[in-house]
């Protein structure tokens, strides 16, 4: 059997419909990273969150998902992860967890912050009312500067999220908490 040119376009295409009807492997997924949030809201969190966020864009993750349980924390490190979170290119995802969780004070901002705020059945969140760096009560023309900044910063969060302001405001002007379900 001789090779003739006829042959050779005979089998090129043949060849070449059989590679054609391989299937190509499938695209993976983006997959969802999570990033457990268990303290106070102090620069070590704000930086956990600040690479957290770094890898899910590094990686296109789907989403970063703050697995949060805090009673709340310092207001500047507060305001550089809400920062953090508005800028992501990656959605963010905040989720009050397990049961008995809460995102209290400056966890009530993050839970506001996010793409998508969620919380577990027998979580609570809010009591927002700005304190002194220890805890203590903020006294004078302070005390009002502070609330007002704070509920100003809230209302924000909640307008940009499509979340309920004035519900929010209460958060931090009354230091109304929220169960849930009430969220």
């Amino acid at each position: 059997m001789s090779i003739t040119p006829r042959f050779l376009t005979r089998f090129a295409l043949g060849l070449l419909l059989a590679c054609a009807a391989i299937p190509a492997p499938a695209a993976a997924e983006p997959a969802v990273l999570r990033a457990p949030l268990r303290s106070i809201i102090h620069p070590i969190a704000e930086q956990f969150l600040v690479e957290s966020l770094a890898e899910a864009e590094r990686t296109e993750a789907a989403a970063l998902v703050v697995e949060l349980d805090t009673p709340g924390g310092l207001l500047d490190s507060t305001r550089a992860m809400n920062s953090a979170i508005l800028a992501s290119p990656v959605p963010v995802v905040v989720w009050v967890g397990p049961s008995g969780a809460r995102a209290a004070s400056a966890g009530f901002f993050l839970l506001m912050a996010a793409d998508v705020a969620a919380m577990a059945p027998g979580t609570n969140t809010g009591a927002a009312h700005p304190v002194g760096g220890a805890g203590e009560a903020i006294e004078g023309v302070m005390k009002e500067k502070a609330r007002e900044d704070a509920a100003a910063t809230i209302r924000a969060l909640a307008s940009q999220r499509g979340r309920d302001p004035g519900l929010a405001e209460q958060a931090v002007v009354e230091s109304r908490a929220f169960t849930a379900q009430e969220a």
